[in-house]
């Protein structure tokens, strides 16, 4: 049987899960006072790693900055590896080519002066891939005079009388433990199921192992040549824990359209004052059987397909015979509708959608696949520019491929390409292409890239094909 370390995993020194017990005329010290400060803190610590485990909850975006080698890190609050709450509460100007006496971190607590060792010139090497990185940690402050020992007047020694809650940030050279290169996806099997042996009989869910770096991996960076940043990646290996703060449910009750099997349910409509409460559109399943969509919407004049599914889109509908929900949004997204056409009527708002074949798992599992090799402004272009089209992929820019900065040299000459336009050409030529006038220094970094960025335009133009 396997063996765990349940135990906090950082060492603080004191004994951590004991609690004071206080009785009469006993001797009081500081560490009586401040064991139950430890206590609770630990305790949340092991709540932390056991139920939510970590990586970055929300925010700590990494974007350029105004000048060379800098980046600049966004507010965001992050769960460290030993439990620890690590809040990133304004932005923080990170030099990627600048270090003193604790390498190039930076934290609110400051570093020690030292007018020989510190803010230190660093020369990158061009197409390292180096990786920003934060931890938790402690800063003193609020300090006070001690009073003196004995009979003396002496009064000049302080103490800090708080500790404050910070973070340091650091550029790393290597992946911490933890990480991997490519990060493997999460498996859900063991969280809400009983875990199986080989024999398919269950088995003890196993405990979180213990971490051993505080790291938490906020963004990959590339430096260029003369302390310039090629790319900036926040997904490569950033870990998200499984949130729910912006999650809530209401009480209300669904409107129901119809109960019959071949009817769905609106659960978002709100009947009164609705012109076309009563139009349904015919559509079917993937089993071939009809199915009546509730047309539970209103067109307004003027209106476009990007302006009515930005206004209804997030309507929810559900489908009693497959037992799943989905949105309108979606459904415009199956059949490709032009975000762009006007819409004058309700009649135009349906026709797209009239017998359609509702391919809900083939669109979902086509657009985790367009996330792996689009940035997040690449997606984000195609819900708003082509209604989250698989098929009008393809049209998206080509710096819209994920690891591409629009500010690097090559996303610099990518900017008028689409990325069908990528896939077409030959893969020589489009590598020669971007090496040219790129320095010999930069060279290696930038074929590797544009063979990169070529592979996954194919991919791109493959994944929109097979949808069509």
């Amino acid at each position: 049987m396997r063996s765990y370390d349940l135990t906090i995993c950082q060492p603080n020194g004191a004994v951590g899960l004991e609690r004071t017990r206080f009785f009469p005329r006993q001797l009081i010290g500081p560490d009586d006072l401040t064991q139950d400060q430890i206590y609770f803190r630990d305790k949340l610590r092991r709540h932390n790693r056991f139920l939510h485990g970590w990586g970055v909850v929300c925010g700590a975006e990494v974007r350029l900055g105004q000048k060379d080698c800098e980046i600049v890190v966004a507010p965001g609050y992050i769960l460290g590896p030993y439990g620890d709450e690590i809040m990133i509460d304004s932005e923080v100007t990170v030099n990627l080519c600048r270090e003193g006496l604790d390498g190039n971190a930076v934290s609110p607590c400051g570093d020690a002066l030292d007018p020989w060792c510190s803010d230190v010139r660093v020369n990158r090497q061009a197409g390292q891939r180096l990786y920003v990185a934060v931890k938790y940690a402690e800063c003193q402050s609020r300090p006070q005079r001690i009073q003196a020992n004995g009979c003396g007047c002496n009064e000049a020694e302080c103490e800090y009388s708080r500790i404050r809650d910070s973070f340091a940030i650091k550029l790393l050279t290597s992946l911490p433990s933890g990480y991997s290169d490519p990060m493997p996806r999460p498996s859900t099997r063991g969280t809400i199921n009983c875990p199986t042996n080989a024999n398919g009989e269950p088995q003890a869910r196993a405990c979180p192992d213990c971490p051993t770096e505080p790291w938490v991996i906020l963004a990959d960076v590339v430096l260029g040549g003369e302390g310039t940043i090629e790319t900036i990646d926040c997904f490569r290996h950033r870990r998200y824990v499984a949130a729910f703060g912006n999650y809530y449910f209401l009480c209300e009750r669904d409107r129901v359209v119809g109960i019959r099997g071949d009817i769905l349910i609106d659960k978002t409509a709100e009947m009164a004052g609705v012109s076309s409460a009563n139009v349904l559109v015919a559509a079917r399943r993937p089993d071939r059987s009809t199915v009546y969509i509730p047309a539970h919407f209103t067109v307004q004049p003027g209106e476009t397909y990007a302006t009515f599914l930005k206004r209804e889109g997030g309507r929810e509908l559900y489908d009693p015979v497959l037992k799943t929900s989905f949105t309108l949004g979606e459904l415009y997204a199956v059949v490709g509708a032009n975000p762009t056409a006007p819409i004058h009527s309700v009649a135009d708002a349906i026709t797209p959608l009239e017998g359609m074949t509702l391919r809900l798992h083939e669109l979902r599992t086509t657009h985790v696949a367009l996330t792996e090799v689009l940035d997040l402004s690449g997606t984000e272009r195609l819900m708003a520019d082509f209604a989250n089209a698989p098929a009008a992929a393809g049209s998206l820019s080509a710096i819209a491929i994920r690891g591409i900065g629009p500010r690097s040299t090559l996303g610099q000459k990518l900017a008028n390409m689409t990325i069908a336009e990528v896939a077409a050409t030959n893969r020589e030529a489009f590598i020669a292409s971007a090496l040219e006038g790129v320095s010999a220094r930069q060279k290696t970094a930038v074929e590797n890239q544009a063979g990169e960025v070529w592979n996954n335009a194919q991919r791109v133009v493959g994944i929109s094909r097979n949808w069509q």
